[in-house]
């Protein structure tokens, strides 16, 4: 039986439970039972392809995808609050569109798509579990499969925010040379706990000497996580800025954190701190538009620069957002250019040359939005 080892947040049904338990009200606690079980069944066929690919659990498997997407949160039933946060419905959406996509492919037969589109969830879904203000309190035994290894069950309590638990089980993760390939990942889940969930410098510091000495890391992981202690002391050193100047202080952080060179490593610690700060202020609701703008054209440039740590289109996300509430100004166009290199960078091996025709189009789309001017269509309609 093979056991797939993936990329960080690992777990997107954890979170799916999550969330919609936040989201709930008392109307919707039946549907929430009937997704906890279905959560809990699904655990080890998202972390063994093979299990989830065996046709002796196909109708097993297929009954718990459907399960999981009926009692997943709709859009009109969160809270107005919710929706109002830039790339939180987006997510929703993309969620719920991905298992009805995984659970299509699965009845068609295409078993490897449906577990890859499956497995690909918890990304878009953690990267809301480190980013909005929601709370939830769960055990251990009822939301996390207990016979899975040490890495998995860490994922698992990651995403459905154990964030305790799941840092001392990945502690003694890194402890497990079977698992030595998985250390990067290990790392980066801790330092989001650090950065984004406990805010606490002094005790990031403290983990990180700890995984120093008692842990044998590669080389190269050994480099990253002194760097990021580096980075966490002059955080502790830091004095704390006034209230009004905290869209700055994101600001700053996020310059500081923007690789400059390809040579040279982005500064994660810098980016995650910085990007916490612009998603509190715009959750806050107090930003002017030309604050909100610049927020939300920050957020998405930072988040190319953190694509171990965030889904890819998570900076795609927040760019179009920009470009689509604040067309025509400064930073719609700085995320407009962002966009595009981005979105070109993936035909490079082509010069460009062969990016599909949708691709072109959503581009000038966009293009025009940020500078201000009309679409072909707009245009033709008002001659």
């Amino acid at each position: 039986m093979k056991t797939i080892r993936y990329p960080l947040t690992i777990l997107a049904t954890a979170t799916i439970f999550s969330s919609s338990l936040v989201l709930a009200s008392d109307s919707l606690k039946g549907s929430m039972l009937s997704l906890l079980s279905a959560f809990r069944g699904i655990q080890p066929y998202l972390v063994d392809q093979d299990r989830f690919s065996d046709p002796d659990n196909r109708d097993q498997v297929s009954e718990l995808i459907q399960e999981l997407r009926k009692n997943f949160h709709k859009i009109e039933d969160i809270p107005s609050q919710y929706k109002a946060l830039p790339g939180f419905t987006e997510n929703v959406r993309l969620v719920a569109d991905l298992l009805d996509d995984s659970s299509r492919r699965l009845s068609e037969g295409k078993v490897a798509y449906a577990w890859w589109r499956l497995r690909k969830l918890p990304t878009d879904c953690f990267s809301c579990h480190t980013t909005y203000k929601v709370s939830a309190h769960y055990s251990n035994k009822d939301v996390v499969d207990q016979s899975l290894d040490a890495l998995n069950r860490g994922r698992f309590l990651l995403a459905t925010r154990q964030f305790s638990d799941a840092q001392a089980t990945f502690l003694e993760v890194l402890k497990d040379p079977e698992f030595r390939f998985n250390y990067d990942e290990v790392l980066r889940s801790i330092l989001l706990i650090s950065t984004r969930i406990n805010k606490n410098p002094k005790d990031g510091i403290t983990t990180f000497q700890q995984i120093v000495s008692t842990s044998k890391l590669p080389e190269e992981d050994a480099r990253e996580v002194q760097s990021w202690i580096s980075e966490l002391s002059q955080w502790s050193e830091e004095k704390a800025p006034a209230a009004r100047d905290q869209l700055a202080l994101g600001e700053k952080l996020i310059t500081r954190g923007v690789a400059l060179s390809p040579d040279t490593n982005p500064n994660d610690v810098a980016l995650l701190r910085g990007t916490a700060i612009l998603h509190e202020q715009l959750e806050s609701g107090t930003l002017k538009p030309a604050q909100r703008s610049r927020a939300l054209y920050l957020l998405g440039y930072a988040y190319l620069q953190l694509p171990l740590f965030f889904a890819e289109d998570w900076s795609e996300m927040y760019l179009e957002r920009c470009i689509n509430d604040f067309p025509g100004t400064k930073d719609a166009q700085l995320a407009y250019r962002a966009y595009r290199d981005h979105l070109l960078d993936d035909y490079t091996g082509s010069a460009g040359t062969n990016i599909p025709a949708e691709i072109r189009l959503q581009l000038e789309d966009l293009r025009r939005k940020a500078y201000g001017e009309p679409r072909v269509g707009d245009m033709v309609s008002t001659r």
